[in-house]
């Protein structure tokens, strides 16, 4: 789910992005060209998909093969965080998500476009985030670029994902290593995946939607052990480890007339356990019936989570430099649906402003889960989108 904000925005932003990828600036993200405030439904509609492929129906799986690229979609990400310590504890988060953008169906197959180094069929976008708890530092990017002249792409059929010198390379073996700088500090990490795919939803198919086409194949590799080196701007270093999660989607269109945007949760627990769960939010601010996740034991059959089966309160808000008002804090019970106990615990933003300084801005964060009495029960990353400088205390 959290990948889809950023690739629709580049559906929104094509003359944009097309000058970004010349050296141009992006549009200004208050507004379109009426004046009307940009929103992440007005991105993930289901305008400007007629002829691409839809994702209407489930799919066989195969991995690797499948962390690689699905060309006919007009969307596609390769998402990940995580949460990293160093030798004296010293917490730091990080995410970064590559995500392409079809220009038009038609241009997908044209010959034409193999001819120059030049031509693209489509445009590439990065988001990417380091956190520094107690430095009490974050600094996010963003890149825009064209899919030629190899500024950007995804090799085929599986192999690395990169924008400029932003890159995830060996995915089709059984360590990664993901290299990306922000603000003039660089992260080098190797990511071993300790937990195969996870589909989401009905077999991979994840309905957003109630019509046939609002919906993404998507699945998650939510436990990964990473380790590697940050490297400040002066060529100080430290060594981190931790875990990160990746997430995977592709669709043409996904959100339906009515959503706004999404409250999306990714838990590790401390006994193994795992928790995606995405709260897409109406107009109105109330959950919508379609919001799910899953259930993920770490030694026991993975479940869908529904509505009736995750209550979310916020309990503290925090207003931000862009006037973004966002949840902070969450109080959270889950009632698995294998007849376990419900599990009862609070979702807390380890840093308040960990806001993306991006043409949209949304919340994206590292978290700690804890129980009643304060302790800790793990990690996270929660993704908040849809909130605007209207909402009032």
């Amino acid at each position: 789910m959290r990948g889809m904000l950023r690739a629709g925005l580049l559906v929104l932003l094509l003359p944009g992005v097309w000058l970004a990828g010349c050296g141009g600036e992006p549009p200004d993200p208050a507004s379109d060209e009426e004046g009307t405030a940009l929103r992440v439904a007005d991105a993930l509609g289901e305008e400007d998909v007629e002829g691409f492929r839809r994702a209407e129906e489930p799919r066989a799986f195969e991995f690797p093969r499948d962390h690689g690229p699905h060309p006919g979609f007009r969307n596609e990400w390769w998402y990940l965080t995580g949460n990293l310590e160093g030798p004296d504890g010293g917490r730091h988060g990080f995410h970064i998500t590559f995500f392409r953008v079809a220009l038009a169906p038609e241009l997908e197959g044209d010959p034409a476009f193999h001819g120059s180094s030049w031509a693209t069929p489509r445009l590439w976008m990065a988001h990417a985030a380091i956190l520094d708890v107690e430095g009490d530092w974050h600094a996010s990017e963003e890149r825009f670029a064209r899919d030629a002249a190899g500024l950007a792409g995804a090799s085929e059929p599986v192999g690395r994902v990169w924008l400029e010198d932003w890159a995830l390379t060996g995915l089709a073996g059984d360590t990664w290593d993901l290299q990306f700088t922000v603000d003039g500090r660089e992260l080098e990490l190797e990511l071993k995946p300790e937990r195969a795919p996870v589909l989401q939803g009905e077999a991979g198919l994840s309905q957003k939607g109630p019509e046939p086409g609002n919906a993404s194949y998507y699945y998650s590799v939510p436990r990964i052990a990473a380790r590697g080196t940050l490297r400040d701007a002066d060529g100080a270093e430290r060594a981190l480890s931790g875990q990160a999660w990746l997430d995977r989607e592709w669709s043409s269109g996904a959100l339906a007339e009515g959503q706004i945007g999404w409250n999306w949760f990714a838990l590790q627990f401390d006994d193994g356990t795992d928790l995606m769960y995405y709260q897409l939010r109406r107009d109105d601010g109330t959950p919508h019936e379609l919001s799910k996740g899953r259930w993920m034991p770490a030694d026991a059959r993975d479940h869908e989570l529904r509505p009736e089966h995750v209550e979310l309160e916020p309990l503290r808000h925090a207003r931000m430099p862009s006037g973004n008002r966002y949840p902070v804090v969450w109080a959270m019970t889950v009632t698995p649906p294998d007849g376990s106990a419900p599990r009862r615990f609070r979702v807390e933003a380890v840093r308040e402003f960990q806001e993306m300084d991006t043409v949209i801005p949304y919340w994206e964060g590292a978290v700690d889960i804890r129980d009643r009495e304060g302790e800790l029960l793990g990690r996270g990353f929660v993704e908040l989108t849809g909130y605007e400088r209207e909402d009032e205390e």
